[in-house]
């Protein structure tokens, strides 16, 4: 027994080989869920409705980048394929069509702010908080590029498993982020200068800085001249192959993750239209999980890592050890959020200042529904990235597709016309229609991740990723 425990820390693939790739994206994304969780607070602090608006407003720009960021994105694993393949040589073409892609990606992010006026009117949520939504919706979306092309550079050292890395950058974002949105939402007189209270058109701003920041280190770093000589990083940047295989094995990927998001957005946006109070808990809520949940992506992307390499090298033992390992880790994580969810909701509610009571009530109950939430989709991470990490980028797709819509959008949008109706209304009173829509809608939320989590863990265990390759 001993000696097995010893053989899982050491060695390739082990406890300590994975923790040496996984702990800095780890902390890379605790840094994110920071920024996102400290302009929530912020915002909550300076007007909670702006706090209320900034979560569907930011979820919707998100989702609207999605389809290229996880185009992108994927280029992190034709880097690790040619690095565990020793083909260094196509390493920074295959950087620069995720580059390519994040440029053109920008554009259309912009374009989609001519429509955010109507698209917001049909959200229908409260007059109050529509203004709102639009001016952050519209400010992160004419600067999309900005986390695109971020996101592209990253994977030439993510790909590589040279993650410290991706948390120096991201570490130096939130270092500029939580001052600037401070100093943006709430304004500040230095005496002969002032700089205005710009509320949530600041934490938009100060996003958009922070992330210019992280992009401007990325690219000095890229063009530095030992990444020239070794990976070709400014040699001839067009490589039509490995872009239509970028396209190829990447759009799944998009896919899957834009509709992913969209069908979290339907469930955002139901929940909004229940009331102010509801939307207001709910962002409560899953700003918590945001940073609960981004460590779980840190792990989920050292398993990719991982699976590329083994795969390129092709080491399957090692690419199984490296997931077995990943999988203990992020299992070990979701449990101890789990406690602190259930157990220590008051510890997050006051973080946010909240004084309406019912608010309070409503998201103390959200809390737990999130921690069993969060326990499954460490599963989903782990398991979906891994398996995408060798290209079987075309299952994810269609297996988030259809639990998605089926299990989740359909059921969801089914439950919320239901119990908003004039039957329900007459048949229950308003009050207990909006309870049983509430509760309803979250335990469908949670039926779906833990669905989608055994699926993917099934497909990991099929084996079929162990014979695929996104590299020639």
């Amino acid at each position: 027994m001993k000696s097995n425990f010893i053989q899982s820390f050491k060695g390739r693939g082990g406890i300590a080989d994975v923790s040496k790739v996984a702990f800095p994206l780890v902390i890379a994304s605790i840094g994110h869920g920071v920024n996102l969780f400290t302009d929530r607070v912020m915002l909550a602090n300076y007007n909670p409705a702006a706090m209320a608006a900034a979560f569907p407003a930011g979820l919707t720009s998100f989702t609207m980048s999605c389809i290229f960021l996880g185009i992108v994105g994927y280029a992190g694993v034709f880097v690790a394929q040619y690095s565990g393949a020793k083909q260094n040589h196509h390493v920074g073409k295959a950087v620069w069509q995720a580059i390519f892609l994040a440029l053109a990606g920008g554009m259309l992010m912009a374009a989609t702010t001519l429509f955010s006026q109507q698209l917001f009117d049909l959200f229908g949520h409260a007059e109050t908080l529509r203004p709102m939504e639009i001016t952050y919706y519209d400010l992160l979306s004419w600067f999309g590029f900005v986390p695109l092309t971020t996101a592209a550079l990253s994977t030439f050292w993510s790909g590589r498993a040279k993650t410290g890395m991706i948390m120096l950058v991201n570490l130096l974002i939130t270092l500029f982020n939580i001052p600037l949105n401070a100093l943006l939402i709430f304004g500040w007189d230095f005496g002969s200068f002032a700089v205005p209270e710009l509320g949530i058109a600041g934490a938009a701003w100060g996003t958009i800085g922070a992330g210019a920041s992280g992009m401007m280190v990325y690219l000095i770093c890229f063009f530095l001249p030992s990444p020239r000589k070794i990976y070709g990083t400014c040699r001839n940047p067009y490589a039509p192959d490995i872009f239509k295989r970028l396209i190829r094995y990447g759009t799944p990927n998009g896919v899957q993750l834009v509709l992913d998001l969209a069908t979290f957005n339907i469930f955002v946006v139901l929940l909004g239209k229940i009331s102010e109070n509801v939307l207001t808990a709910s962002t409560v809520a899953m700003s918590a999980y945001s940073l609960a949940f981004n460590p779980m992506i840190g792990f989920g992307q050292a398993a990719s890592i991982l699976v590329g390499q083994g795969v390129g090298a092709k080491d399957i033992p090692f690419a199984e050890k490296s997931v077995r390992n990943c999988f203990m880790l992020v299992l070990g994580y979701a449990a101890l959020m789990l406690v602190v969810f259930i157990i220590f909701p008051e510890l997050i509610c006051r973080m946010f200042d909240l004084k309406d009571e019912e608010v309070l009530r409503l998201s103390r109950i959200m809390l737990i529904f999130t921690s069993g939430y969060l326990f499954f989709d460490a599963i989903n991470i782990l398991f979906g990235n891994a398996v995408k990490g060798a290209g079987d980028t075309r299952f994810v797709m269609w297996a988030g597709i259809i639990l998605g819509w089926v299990l989740f959008a359909i059921p969801c949008l089914a439950v919320y016309y239901t119990f908003s109706s004039s039957w329900a209304i007459d048949k229950f009173s308003d009050a207990t229609a909006q309870e049983i829509n509430v509760w309803s809608l979250w335990s469908i939320c949670n039926l779906y991740i833990a669905m989608l989590a055994a699926t993917f863990y099934w497909r990991y265990r099929k084996g079929k990723w162990k014979s695929m390759s996104v590299i020639s």
